[in-house]
């Protein structure tokens, strides 16, 4: 989308590039921060939406409830939630600094596939959805409740990562728009205690997901028609099981979806987390050997990207540390965990290998920090020889040598932070393959700016690494 006349040059300390798009609180901008180099999205309140005649302190209050929620939101620090950076006014304009994701809408995808008159795969469908329970559990634990989940507030990134944008945003459009006497939120993915008028607590936005899965599933949504049909609908019809609009669907599938689409709050799944462990135990009961990686791939994409010099099974572990891993990976993944776990011993050839096929299963930073604690006091040197004398190499990849990291792991740790503001999660996996057999620092470094796409985005990252222009 092009920009118009009557876009700003700035705002702020930001420069306007283009609208990306406009919405019920006012435009959205692609802007360049000069200060730290690097794009972001500018959501700006849109003033016409003020009663006509209000006075000041009207700006003031709505400015203040924003501020708010730009508040509550920049307290959600997850890999699938959109992030917000910063608050600002300029003139009588507010607006709030967003992470600016490349990629489309969940909203435009399903638009294509009803062109095409095709759907989403359903393993990439279950795996979108369990990176949005993930965010979901994540935000719920905060104390905030999205409110408003639906495909227009669902970025795919380029890299297939799902993202929650617009988080508290609905609270405060409900705040001002219910003034002017207008439907709040969007009626298709509402859930029945918000038609009633009832108190709204997480189980609401549980509601919503599932009518997103629905959706996704069977490219229908399963509330449609005009607000009053939708509305009745919601609150007092069963929507069609979604094997019998796709045949073929898992039953499991039919039976988490009637679920969570239960009138009642209370008959449905009590949390985000508990949802995703029923998922992720029925996607480890059903899928056989051979076909369990797929599925679990669109769940965590970057989880089984291997490196070749681990392909084959290396290393054969001791029962007591495998029983120590499954149970913590368990009490996060669900009964899924033993796949992951088989999965990850079989190709890992020592420790650093271990810890970087398990960590991208944890769902939180906080999670994975445990987990790495845990490895760490496994690795102390009264565990390791215990550890390492249960341990025996069974088969070497020819002409291959035991991997070596000679990069100190605070070099690591700084360089994976730095790499994913360009990147994604998926710096874990970039820095542990560079990180292989490198002769130097230097070395390193090179190999991760080479794995950045845009050019200008390497710039930035050799200046964040601090390595010398070529």
């Amino acid at each position: 989308m092009t920009a118009s006349a009557d876009t700003p040059s700035e705002l702020g300390r930001y420069r306007i590039e283009r609208v990306l798009g406009r919405g019920a609180m006012g435009v959205v901008y692609l802007a360049f921060d000069p200060q730290i180099e690097r794009h972001v999205a500018l959501k700006t309140i849109r003033n016409e939406l003020l009663p006509a005649g209000s006075e000041g302190g009207s700006m003031h209050d709505l400015t203040a409830r924003f501020l708010n929620e730009a508040r509550a939101a920049g307290r959600l620090a997850h890999p699938n939630i959109v992030s917000v950076y910063d608050y600002g006014e300029a003139g009588d304009t507010a607006y709030i600094t967003m992470e600016y994701v490349r990629g489309e809408s969940l909203a435009a995808r399903l638009a294509q596939h009803a062109r095409t008159q095709t759907r989403i795969e359903p393993a990439r469908a279950l795996g979108c959805f369990l990176q949005l329970l993930d965010a979901l559990d994540y935000a719920h634990q905060e104390g905030v409740i999205h409110r408003d989940i639906k495909p227009a507030n669902l970025l795919i990134t380029q890299r297939g990562e799902c993202k929650i944008t617009d988080f508290g945003i609905a609270r405060i459009e409900a705040s001002h728009l219910t003034q002017l006497g207008t439907v709040i939120g969007t009626p298709s993915y509402m859930s029945p205690e918000q038609f009633a008028g009832e108190t709204i607590d997480a189980r609401a936005d549980l509601f919503s997901a599932a009518v997103v899965l629905y959706e996704m599933l069977t490219g229908v949504c399963p509330f449609a028609g005009t607000p009053t049909v939708v509305m009745r609908q919601v609150l007092s019809d069963t929507p069609m099981l979604p094997s019998e609009r796709v045949p073929g669907l898992a039953g499991y599938i039919d039976a988490m979806l009637m679920k969570a689409l239960s009138k009642r709050p209370e008959d449905r799944y009590a949390s985000a987390r508990e949802w995703r462990d029923v998922l992720m135990g029925a996607l480890g009961a059903v899928q056989s050997e051979d076909s369990d990686q797929t599925v679990i791939a669109f769940a965590k994409p970057i989880a089984l990207l291997e490196a070749p010099e681990l392909s084959e099974p290396s290393m054969d572990w001791p029962p007591e540390l495998i029983a120590q891993l499954e149970e913590r990976l368990a009490s996060h993944v669900g009964p899924v965990a033993t796949i992951l776990l088989r999965r990850a011993t079989a190709k890992s050839s020592d420790f650093n290998a271990l810890r970087e096929r398990l960590a991208a299963h944890f769902p939180t930073d906080a999670a994975r920090r445990d987990f790495n604690s845990l490895l760490m006091r496994l690795e102390t040197p009264g565990d390791r020889s215990r550890i390492a004398s249960g341990m025996k190499r069974t088969s070497m990849p020819r002409n291959e040598s035991v991997l070596q990291v000679s990069i100190a792991p605070e070099v690591l740790q700084d360089a994976t932070l730095k790499l994913a503001a360009y990147v994604g999660p998926i710096a874990r996996v970039i820095v542990a393959r560079a990180a292989a057999n490198v002769p130097n620092t230097d070395t390193f470094y090179e190999r991760l700016i080479d794995a950045v796409q845009e050019p200008d985005d390497r710039d930035a990252l050799r200046r964040d690494l601090g390595v010398a222009p070529d």
